[in-house]
């Protein structure tokens, strides 16, 4: 007889997140407890919370960094599943040392980033956030909120995996130009594959989709800004530790960038002064990390966990990082 696996899964709901049916196959697949949490867990909690299992489910919500300084304290951890496609917050070298299997979600919210992106592009360009403030007194009527059209324009996309590939077909059907930058990217009747120099010059706008790494620098600074077209857009539905934030405001500043738009909070909006008079002015735009939010990437994501840890639970495990 085979010895069941305990599992722990966390969540804002505890079991009320799942159907009946994902409780009933994760209680088949292993002995697992439910609990809740609305807030990052203190380290010590989350140790003891996390006592004697041998896999678990976790959310970024509730446990913002995956690392050896709690994941030393419980020898029995064997897998765990995040309920998350980006893995930056999670020292996977860690993991690999330790034995420690690791299951994402690769793909339950390539459309809702796709078509977010859009959205922000849309945004941008119309400047349908600062027309809204404009109508309701936040801004002074005077402001203009003269826009453009994305049809005739590039798109320069950087990183063509799931995301990016769903944003040039999107573009494409509202007529732009698509260039892409990707050193494995395979081709694609809506994009042309190129060089990041030739990306950076030619585009309008420019999309990141590429991943951030366990505490990595920032790979679009200066440099990177000041070798886009003059009177770009910079939209950045990845991680905002990706874009070098000081960097964007000067060249917000100078005249180089025309916006930024952001799907997380700005890290220094509220330490620079210069930052809080772009967001002011429409020129900076945060989302805060919603682009992936919607009711279909929660009903796919969820079932999409539930068969990554009954994996993980009996030795077939799904998705691995």
């Amino acid at each position: 007889m085979s010895i069941r696996r305990k599992a722990v899964v966390i969540t804002a709901r505890g079991r009320n997140t799942f159907t009946q049916a994902q409780v009933s196959r994760l209680e088949r697949a292993a002995d697992v407890r439910f609990l809740t949490a609305e807030s990052p867990i203190p380290v010590d909690d989350l140790v003891d919370m996390l006592k004697g299992a041998d896999i678990c489910g976790l959310t970024p919500r509730s446990v913002p960094a995956i690392d050896g300084s709690w994941l030393a304290r419980l020898p029995l951890l064997k897998g765990i599943a995040v309920f998350a496609t980006g893995v930056d917050y999670i020292n996977t070298d860690y993991l690999k040392a330790s034995g420690i299997a690791l299951s994402h979600l690769p793909e339950y919210s390539a459309d809702s980033v796709a078509e977010h992106t859009l959205g922000m592009m849309l945004t941008m360009s119309r400047r349908i956030h600062l027309s809204q403030d404009r109508v309701r007194g936040r801004v002074p009527q005077g402001t203009s909120v003269l826009g453009f059209e994305l049809r005739g324009k590039t798109l320069g996309i950087v990183g063509l995996g799931r995301i990016g590939t769903r944003v040039a077909e999107l573009a494409s059907a509202f007529g732009m130009r698509v260039l892409a930058c990707d050193p494995r990217g395979k081709s694609d009747p809506h994009v042309r594959l190129v060089g990041l120099d030739e990306l950076l010059a030619a585009s309008d706008i420019v999309s990141l989709h590429m991943p951030a790494k366990w505490q990595g620098p920032a790979v679009f600074g200066d440099d990177e800004l000041g070798r886009m077209k003059p009177g770009a857009t910079l939209i950045n539905v990845s991680r905002c530790a990706l874009v070098d934030p000081y960097a964007v405001v000067r060249a917000i500043e100078e005249g180089r960038l025309r916006g930024y738009a952001v799907d997380d909070v700005f890290p220094i909006a509220e330490k620079d002064d210069r930052a809080a008079r772009q967001i002011a002015e429409g020129r900076l735009l945060q989302t805060g990390h919603t682009a992936w939010y919607s009711v279909e990437v929660l009903e796919r994501g969820y079932d999409t966990w539930v068969d990554n840890l009954c994996g993980l639970a009996t030795g077939e495990p799904l998705n691995l990082v």
